[in-house]
């Protein structure tokens, strides 16, 4: 067997590598399983570029660059390829090819490995994105994500640029095929332009795809979403947070979705707690309503004041209840320490003051300390004092329709019991499994059936109002909503 100028099975390939089998082919690139001689023949990927044609000076260097680049990419859960090189011509690179899978074939994956594969491949994109300059991945999709030997997901750097693809299929005379299951919204646009948010949409398509086994909107991608289609909601057995990540993945917004950074933080939250975080851009509940129950939770300040209420109450069951020789007692007492100003306020004093005629002539004054009549003491006994009115609780007129209900659910001057006994009505609108979708501040909230959303709203900070954007009804009951569509904002 000599060295060769066109592949062929058992051929070799570069001095080094015997060829065992043809993977995949086209016009642009060949991919071969081999076996490396230099290291005692262990197996590997080998990369051929446009092995049936000879490319130019322009493209050659244009691909060396490109290869040079990526070799200074590291990171753990980045398949990089080990080596780059041009043999007769034809460039090619090489893999290990260690007992690897891809995810191609892999859905359902149980969630927890849904989590894994976030947070693992969610930092290769965060590290290949916060790169000087910004590196899209730009074919994000379950055959480039590959399962190790340890159970480890990584994430295949994807071996050309656009500009090279583009280049290299002119050389073959080959038409361009641009996979549209994976684009996002703003590659179909007048100024189509690849970026971080893109590979993030690239991601929530897989993700959907590994939990249900089929890929969103039948396959056309961010251009269905484009033209008006709905974001799909991922089904049980799945999380209802899981579904809202994956959903604000695919975003027609590219601003709006989240990075790379937040989805493998929540991953990893996941991967450490067991369950997904309960509040934020994608829990049941938002960090908004969790701020306002945190702040409420005062408990000292409410044990003080729980105190200072019992003394006060203690003090005024004392004081209306103490006996007659008590009063007087206390009476006598304030009189001694002040001889000359007596209590303006005693009913002892100013029962005197109406029966003494005021003389001409000054007169000694008597001591206030004699011993009280019989008729005096009558006078003094203390009569129980009625206890004031409370005041009649305001009512708070019940809304005539949902909208006022959910309005008066975020109304912080309604008492919260109040705000609570409108569930029941609330419900009465709904057929009962009808679904809520929310948005808070122009960011997804989720989908939630009516009891939770009544939850969401009871614990919303004040300061917000709610708009309800679309509601469909239940087929078989006109009067019943089976799914509504609601924004809330906050007041400016």
């Amino acid at each position: 067997m000599g060295t060769m100028s066109i592949p062929e099975t058992n051929g070799i390939f570069a001095t080094h590598y015997l060829l065992k089998e043809r993977l995949s082919s086209n016009r642009v690139e060949e991919v071969w399983k081999a076996e490396d001689w230099s290291a005692e023949g262990a197996p590997v990927t080998l990369r051929l570029y446009a092995p049936h044609i000879r490319l130019d000076h322009q493209s050659l260097d244009l691909l060396q660059k490109e290869q040079e680049q990526r070799a200074q990419l590291r990171h753990p859960h980045l398949l990089l390829p080990s080596r780059f090189g041009i043999h007769q011509g034809i460039p090619f690179e090489v893999a290990p090819l260690q007992s690897q899978q891809t995810l191609a074939q892999s859905a359902p994956l149980p969630e927890r490995e849904v989590a894994r594969l976030i947070a693992q491949v969610g930092s290769a994109l965060e590290y290949l994105h916060t790169q000087r300059p910004a590196l899209a991945h730009r074919q994000v999709n379950p055959a480039n994500i590959v399962l190790d030997a340890n159970g480890n997901y990584l994430l295949a750097v994807p071996a050309l640029s656009s500009q090279l693809r583009t280049l290299l299929h002119r050389a073959t005379g080959t038409p361009l095929a641009q996979g549209t299951a994976y684009a996002a919204p703003e590659l179909f646009g007048t100024h189509p332009k690849h970026t971080g948010a893109s590979d993030v949409f690239a991601l929530g398509v897989s993700l959907y795809e590994l939990c249900t086994g089929e890929t969103p909107w039948l396959g056309n991608g961010g251009l269905s979403l484009s033209q008006g289609a709905e974001i799909p909601i991922i089904p049980t057995p799945y999380s209802r947070i899981l579904s809202n990540l994956v959903r604000a993945c695919l975003h027609l917004d590219a601003e709006k979705r989240p990075t790379a950074k937040v989805l493998a933080e929540e991953a990893n939250y996941f991967l450490e707690h067991g369950n997904w975080k309960p509040y934020g851009a994608f829990g049941d509940v938002t960090a908004e309503s969790i701020v306002y129950k945190k702040s409420s939770s005062l408990w000292p300040v409410l044990l003080v004041l729980l105190i200072l209420s019992a003394l006060g109450a203690a003090a005024y069951y004392y004081y209306i209840n103490r006996t007659p020789d008590q009063e007087l007692a206390s009476e006598t007492e304030e009189t001694k320490r002040n001889p000359i100003i007596p209590t303006a306020t005693d009913s002892v004093v100013a029962d005197t003051a109406q029966s003494v005629t005021k003389p001409d002539t000054p007169v000694k004054k008597q001591a206030t300390s004699r011993k009280p009549s019989v008729a005096t003491q009558q006078k003094t006994q203390p009569v129980s004092k009625p206890v004031p009115a409370r005041p009649a609780k305001p009512s708070y007129p019940q809304p005539s329709s949902l909208e006022g209900y959910l309005s008066g659910m975020l109304n912080h001057d309604i008492p919260l019991q109040v705000r609570d006994q409108w569930r029941t009505p609330i419900r009465k609108y709904f057929s009962p499994d009808a679904i809520i979708y929310a948005r808070m501040n122009d960011a997804p909230l989720g989908s939630f059936g009516v009891g939770e959303f009544i939850d969401i709203l009871l614990s919303t900070e004040a300061g917000n109002s709610i708009v309800i954007d679309k509601i469909i009804y239940d087929p078989e009951d006109e009067n019943a909503i089976d799914e509504i569509n609601v924004s809330i904002v906050a007041v400016e």
